[in-house]
């Protein structure tokens, strides 16, 4: 949240967001691309955690089919829900799905989950509580400005996203620090808040809020009694 704040003042002084206004998503990609490497700086230069362990850390190298599935299982029943009792969004268009549903969720999985949780675990050793429980507040209070001004309503996805933000991290936890699983909860439930009409902003509506519960229940059943048998079935290196 402070290299954001602080790269959005200095890149508004120097007239850069300027260069931006013509290209969709340019100016929050630039912040979260300069977020990144603020992130990435910031363990290097204080911690002295090297650019390639980072890199390893973070676990994009890790096996993804195993993560796919375990994705689909959970979003095919949830689309099927939304094509049912829902709507689709009128107001979609590709640029909000390409970014808010797939490229902004990766980008902020690699920072708050992958470097962040990452590097606290499989560095410093630290207990998984202790390790999600800052960054997923920071990951709150980087979505408040969906409130719009209202603070309630800002307090409000803050929590609902923090408390997102613990079970991202928890499940990349659980799946031994793979990130694709939480990559693609948090771009599943994006993607789906694009499509279709189920709210403005985090919040979201009735219909959308019980899938999302489902979504989360779901996964967290299936990665406690199905991890193992899902790698086995698609052969994952190191499966028994």
């Amino acid at each position: 949240m402070l290299a954001n704040a602080y790269n959005a003042d200095a890149l508004r002084y120097l007239a850069v967001d300027e260069w931006f206004t013509d290209f969709p998503y340019g100016w929050p990609l630039l912040l979260n691309l300069l977020d990144l490497a603020a992130v990435a700086l910031a363990f290097w230069l204080i911690a002295g955690v090297a650019w390639r362990r980072q890199w390893d850390i973070v676990g994009l190298m890790r096996p993804v089919l195993a993560p796919a599935l375990f994705a689909a299982i959970l979003f095919v029943p949830a689309i099927a829900v939304f094509l049912f009792a829902g709507s689709l969004n009128p107001d979609l268009d590709a640029d909000e799905l390409a970014f808010g549903g797939v490229i902004f969720p990766i980008m902020e999985e690699i920072i708050f989950r992958g470097l962040a949780i990452g590097v606290l675990m499989q560095h410093f050793r630290w207990h998984f509580i202790p390790a999600a429980l800052l960054p997923s507040l920071f990951f709150g209070g980087f979505h408040m400005w969906q409130g719009e001004g209202d603070i309630t309503q800002a307090l409000t996805i803050a929590g609902i996203t923090a408390f997102g933000g613990l079970w991202f991290g928890w499940i990349y936890w659980k799946w031994d620090f793979n990130l694709w699983p939480a990559i693609f909860l948090h771009a599943g439930l994006n993607s789906a808040w694009a499509i279709f009409a189920l709210g403005e902003n985090a919040l979201g509506g009735q219909l959308g809020n019980a899938v999302r519960l489902a979504v989360i229940a779901g996964s967290i059943v299936l990665t406690i009694w199905g991890r193992d048998r899902l790698r086995r079935l698609v052969r994952e290196p190191g499966s028994a």
